[in-house]
């Protein structure tokens, strides 16, 4: 059976800006990564999917792990050195300036972002990112050593789900996002300290009853942004881990369409990977990740143009944690130990605005992929025959207030 097929029915093809050359495939999930943090920096591991395992995990969740999504030919840029971002990051961290990157424009197959239905399944990818899978025959990638009899590996670090057509042509990478609220997985504690340290202008220090995550906070609105540099690099946080868990599947899956996706801060670590490997990236409510892509010196503009990345996050004004409420110290975000102060995206953001049109109220709970796939994408062409409105955030500010002590 052909993996790809002519995509003609009118209905999919809404809101296709290429539509003669927008292709469906067929994903399904195909491998599982899970990559240890600080409890477990060395693991490692890879679950291969069976289809048999994949029906009965399927009938036992009750959801979906295969779906139909459209690429289209659009327009990137290559670096001309295979090391250039390496290149780049060592001289903005060393030298204290940033490189010329010489790149050229390439042609490349990118999700169809202006297709429905492409971005109803993506968005459900991210959202079967956050089930687990009970099968205990993990392939180890990593240092060896027991963690199939140690208690409690589950609980660390992050989880990739590849999707990938039947090929191996197209492989759709879904990263986990943050696990919050009651019930919500083992992993809740990494996840807030990696989101504070993200995601705060200094470590999570909001005022004297909270506990920073780092030690560069140095009074008033003041931050040692060496520290900072460093605290949000170590090997063992979750961009280290993501970095290591996608170089695998890239030089695994050479000669395949690489794209990213995830919802919260899956979709963050989804751009990050994305601004490292120049990979097109579908993220969903997330937090505002440039300035963490500038502490950790990944290329930014005008080094590259944010219209050539192909990094697309898509929101919506209720969302308090995508638009960014706490850095104007809203109380909203300020919840469960979290402190969501950024609200800068890197390359494009399309946001739906459920204020005003859908008469929503700000509300965290408005943050939960549900929210998104149930409420926006699948009722919002048949409301308003609109498609969000995407800028890029060039002239966006986060944490204003501080400063940043070289």
């Amino acid at each position: 059976m052909k993996t790809f097929k002519k995509a003609t029915d009118p209905n999919i093809l809404k809101h296709v800006n290429a539509l003669d050359n927008g292709e469906i495939t067929t994903v399904s999930l195909k491998h599982i990564f899970h990559h240890g943090s600080s409890k477990y920096p060395n693991l490692f591991r890879r679950l291969d999917v069976t289809e048999e395992n994949l029906r009965t995990q399927e009938l036992a969740s009750g959801t979906s792990f295969a779906y139909d999504v459209m690429g289209v030919n659009g327009t990137g840029f290559k670096y001309e050195k295979d090391n250039a971002v390496e290149e780049f990051r060592n001289i903005s961290m060393n030298e204290l300036k940033s490189s010329k990157l010489d790149w050229r424009d390439i042609g490349k197959w990118l999700p169809a972002i202006k297709n429905w239905g492409t971005l109803i399944n993506l968005a459900k990818m991210t959202y079967n990112a956050y089930i687990e899978m009970g099968q205990e025959d993990w392939y180890d990638l990593g240092e060896e050593y027991s963690t199939n009899n140690t208690f409690g590996w589950e609980e660390d670090g992050i989880r990739g789900y590849v999707f990938a057509s039947s090929d191996n042509k197209t492989l759709i990478i879904s990263i986990k996002g943050t696990s919050m609220g009651f019930g919500a997985g083992p992993t809740v504690p990494r996840d807030k300290e990696n989101d504070n340290l993200l995601f705060s202008c200094c470590c999570a220090k909001v005022d004297r009853t909270w506990t920073p995550v780092c030690d560069c906070y140095k009074g008033g609105y003041s931050c040692d942004k060496t520290c900072l540099q460093d605290s949000v690099d170590g090997e063992s946080l979750y961009y280290g881990i993501t970095l290591n868990l996608v170089n695998s599947i890239y030089h695994e899956y050479p000669n395949s369409h690489i794209w990213l996706t995830g919802h919260s801060l899956g979709g963050a670590l989804s751009s990050l990977m994305g601004l490292t490997y120049n990979l097109p990236v579908v993220a969903f409510e997330s937090p505002g990740e440039r300035k963490a892509a500038s502490l950790l010196h990944l290329p930014h503009p005008p080094a590259i143009p944010w219209d050539k990345m192909n990094i697309y996050h898509f929101g919506h004004t209720a969302d308090p944690i995508y638009m960014g409420s706490c850095n104007g110290f809203s109380s909203s975000c300020y919840i469960g130990g979290y402190a969501m102060e950024t609200k800068c995206h890197a390359g494009i953001a399309c946001t739906f605005d459920t204020v005003s049109k859908l008469k929503w109220s700000v509300n965290i709970k408005r943050h939960r992929i549900q929210e998104i796939i149930d409420n926006i994408l699948k009722v919002w062409w048949n409301l308003f025959k609109l498609f969000p409105d995407c800028k890029n955030d060039d002239e966006c500010e986060d944490c204003g207030l501080w400063e940043y002590i070289e």
